[in-house]
C-alpha cells in the first residue's frame, strides 16, 4: 500500500513539472518578438499586395462581377485577407515608426494575410502590374 502511495505522489509531482514546463513555453511564445528590421519590409510588402487587391476590387466593380475571377468566394477571400493584414499592420505601427520589436503573433497574422493575397486572384499580373513568375 505504501508503494502505491509513493508512486502516486511521485507521478503527481512529475505531472506538475510537465505543467510548469508547458506554462513556461506558452509564456515564451506569447512574449516572442520580431525585430523592426523584419517588420518594416513585411509591412511594405503588405501595402503593395493590398494595393493590388484594391485594383482587383475596382476591376470587379467595373465588370459588374461578371468574370469568374470576381466570384463571391474569391472576393470574400481577398476582403478577409485585406482586413486581417490591415489590422495587423495597424497594430504594429509603433514598431514601424519607432523601430522597436513587434509581437510575433501579430507579425504572423500579417504574413498570413500577405500569403493569402499572393494566392488570390488579386495577385494576377493585371492588378499588380508585375508579370507572374
Amino acid at each position: 500500500m505504501k508503494r502505491i502511495a509513493l508512486v502516486l505522489v511521485l507521478s503527481l509531482s512529475l505531472g506538475g513539472c510537465a505543467t510548469l514546463d508547458t506554462i513556461q513555453k506558452v509564456q515564451e511564445v506569447a512574449n516572442a518578438t520580431v525585430p523592426a528590421s523584419v517588420v518594416i519590409p513585411a509591412a511594405n510588402t503588405f501595402n503593395i499586395v493590398k494595393a493590388a487587391a484594391t485594383r482587383y476590387g475596382q476591376y470587379c466593380i467595373q465588370q459588374q462581377m461578371a468574370p469568374a475571377i470576381c466570384s463571391a468566394p474569391n472576393r470574400r477571400a481577398v476582403v478577409k485577407a485585406v482586413r486581417a493584414g490591415t489590422n495587423a499592420r495597424d497594430r504594429m505601427t509603433g514598431s514601424i515608426v519607432n523601430g522597436t520589436p513587434a509581437s510575433a503573433s501579430i507579425y504572423n497574422l500579417m504574413v498570413g494575410a500577405i500569403s493569402d493575397l499572393k494566392n488570390s486572384p488579386a495577385a494576377a499580373s493585371q492588378f499588380t502590374g508585375v508579370p507572374l513568375q
